[in-house]
C-alpha cells in the first residue's frame, strides 16, 4: 500500500470501471465482484483519478468547483480514497 500524499496520483485499480447505471444512469463504479453506486460527489472524485492528477491537484479542482473550504475537501476526498484503497478498487502512485 503506497503512502497517501499531496502528490500522490490516485488511479482505478485493474478492473474497475466508472459507468452510468443503464437502467437508472446513475453513476456506479464497476467491478469483478460485483458494483458499488456513487453519489455526484464520489463520482466528481473518481472521475478525476486517472493516474495522471494529483491530490492536490484533484483537490484544488474541486474547491474551486463547489466552492467549499479546502481543509474540508481534503479531509473527505482523503477519507473517500482511502476507504475505496481499502477494498481494492483504488491505488497511487507518486
Amino acid at each position: 500500500m503506497t503512502s497517501l500524499d499531496q502528490q500522490s496520483r490516485p488511479t482505478l485499480a485493474r478492473g474497475v470501471r466508472l459507468r452510468l447505471d443503464p437502467i437508472t444512469g446513475e453513476p456506479v463504479l464497476l467491478f469483478p465482484e460485483g458494483f458499488l453506486p456513487l453519489d455526484d460527489i464520489m463520482h466528481d472524485i473518481l472521475r478525476r483519478c486517472t493516474g495522471e492528477a494529483t491530490l492536490e491537484s484533484i483537490i484544488s479542482t474541486l474547491v474551486e468547483e463547489y466552492e467549499i473550504d479546502h481543509g474540508t475537501a481534503e479531509a473527505d476526498v482523503c477519507e473517500c480514497l482511502l476507504h475505496l484503497q481499502q477494498r481494492i478498487l483504488i491505488s497511487f502512485s507518486k
